[in-house]
């Protein structure tokens, strides 16, 4: 890459304010040890925080970068968070990366030396989750085998923690769609890529917001946003129903016409029950495809920017 490469640093924050200055702080005495070839920014979007954390942020007096705060007028959610990053600051190369310090910096200057090689991608992939529930790794194993199942997506303990080249960014800005899975497009987008692994460090102030009904959402939002597979699934289930109903009917018919028939409703309160336990589930299914199609034939903005702050 040309010298003089301008680097953006892109970090989300929702409620972060105990803990962003010493992330500035870190992240300031890592950018710190870098060549001066390297021009960095440092974007933080403040994703509709409830507390200061725009505040610490504008405290803060950068050493080795410039720092600009993004604010949202509401929670956009993260994937809005990384769209409006990405849109609106624009460098050489972009990283992502969490304000909470469970992406380590050290792995910045390895990003960094990849992509002067001419890798377009660096990701950062979990090689271990750090202090995580048994039921949220096991639910998190679950979605990510989803994901590979439906859409073809090795997606299992990748993260946002990415370099991305510019011409990724172009790429990936391009695309159409705005449901936005930002994991899944850059994999699905197939640029020349490398892999880093990281163990996820601990929170060192705060708690995450994230629980597993956010999981639950996440999970149903990125299928049905990459896969039409369990579409297919209903006309599978209507086709193994009509032969497990073709077979009882034929037995039925078949006890009736030797005198053995068994009077009574059991049987077919039962079969209405799983009938309709089916159809309300196929209705669902349906139901939600149609929720993927209405937000995007609505084309509201993804995101709403109420202040913009630069050092």
């Amino acid at each position: 890459m040309a010298t003089g490469s301008d680097i953006t640093l892109i970090c989300p924050a929702l409620n972060e304010a105990s803990g962003i200055g010493f992330f500035l702080q870190q992240l300031d005495q890592t950018l710190a040890a870098l060549p001066e070839t390297f021009r960095f920014r440092v974007v933080v979007v403040d994703d509709g925080s409830t507390d200061n954390t725009g505040e610490q942020v504008m405290l803060y007096q950068p050493q080795s970068f410039t720092l600009t705060l993004c604010q949202l007028t509401r929670n956009f959610g993260k994937e809005a968070a990384i769209q409006a990053g990405l849109e609106r600051y624009h460098a050489d190369a972009v990283i992502l990366l969490d304000t909470d310090l469970q992406h380590p910096l050290s792995l910045i200057p390895q990003m960094l030396e990849h992509w002067q090689l001419g890798v377009l991608v660096v990701e950062a992939v979990k090689s271990h989750r750090g202090d995580e529930s048994r039921w949220y790794s096991w639910a998190s194993g679950l979605f990510y085998k989803s994901m590979k199942s439906t859409s073809g997506l090795t997606l299992e303990n990748q993260s946002d923690y990415k370099l991305l080249d510019a011409t990724v960014i172009q790429t990936l800005l391009a695309l159409p769609e705005r449901i936005r899975f930002f994991r899944g497009l850059v994999q699905w987008m197939g640029f020349k890529s490398v892999t880093l692994p990281f163990e996820v460090q601990e929170r060192h102030i705060g708690d995450s917001s994230w629980n597993g009904l956010h999981l639950l959402r996440y999970s149903i939002r990125n299928i049905t946003a990459f896969s039409s597979i369990p579409l297919y699934l209903i006309t599978i289930i209507g086709l193994l129903m009509l032969v497990f109903s073709t077979v009882l009917g034929a037995h039925v018919l078949y006890q009736w016409a030797i005198g053995t028939a068994v009077t009574g409703f059991t049987t077919v309160i039962l079969l209405l029950l799983l009938i309709g336990s089916l159809l309300l589930i196929s209705l669902g299914i349906i139901g939600l495809y149609i929720a993927r199609i209405y937000e995007e034939v609505k084309s509201r903005p993804l995101y709403l920017v109420a202040k913009e702050w630069h050092s």
